[in-house]
């Protein structure tokens, strides 16, 4: 059984709380494909749990990345599609804080409701693979043309050419054959960052 750290516990100071947030900050390097494309908005809310509709406050915010950078709790599960080891509170270098699961898309920015992310994958040679399926990137749902960052070609998300593919692809929670399936449920903290660090794309820039 995960261990959950009990919300009557305190908030952390505030000396304690600001370390944190620059930690997680310094832990999402700028050129982060997931990062970066997060920092668009999306207006497509989620549907799904009642809680999802409320606003994600500084405060929730503030305890997750405590409760993660600090005391190394086991990572909770995302609110949308209830996978652990994809999801937790990000922070940009610019200040932005929100939370994100990169397993079914799911984008909360502090303040806001809940948006929908559409992933995407090229198909160059030099596009990253990591736990068995092509690295994602997330972006807008009304973005229509996506640039891969690792060879700059520019390509539709959606194709009309019956003759090429688009960039766009299926979540992982979406598609029931994908291999993220099998990455380990209910794990530690500890257990998911060996995990991640396993896989070139991802070693030393692990962020659950």
């Amino acid at each position: 059984m995960i261990k959950r750290r009990s919300k009557k516990q305190s908030k952390p100071t505030k000396s304690k709380a600001e370390g944190v947030e620059a930690g997680v900050a310094e832990a999402v390097p700028g050129g982060d494909p997931d990062v970066s494309s997060e920092e668009q908005s999306a207006e497509e809310s989620i549907g799904n749990p009642e809680e999802q509709g409320d606003a994600y406050t500084v405060r929730e915010w503030d305890d997750a990345t405590y409760a993660m950078a600090a005391e190394r709790a086991d990572p909770e599960p995302c609110p949308r599609c209830n996978r652990t080891g994809f999801y937790g509170p990000r922070a940009m270098d610019h200040g932005k804080k929100f939370r994100q699961c990169r397993f079914c898309g799911f984008l909360q920015n502090v303040g806001k409701a809940p948006v929908q992310l559409r992933p995407v994958a090229h198909r160059c040679d030099g596009w990253p693979e990591v736990a068995d399926a092509p690295y994602l990137w997330w972006i807008d749902p009304d973005e229509k043309w996506y640039t891969c960052p690792y060879c700059s070609k520019k390509a539709p998300v959606k194709s009309t050419n019956p003759f090429s593919k688009g960039a766009g692809v299926k979540a992982p929670a979406d598609d029931p054959d994908h291999p993220w399936w099998n990455v380990p449920q209910g794990a530690s903290y500890a257990t998911y960052i060996k995990f991640w660090e396993s896989w070139p794309i991802t070693t030393g820039r692990v962020v659950l």
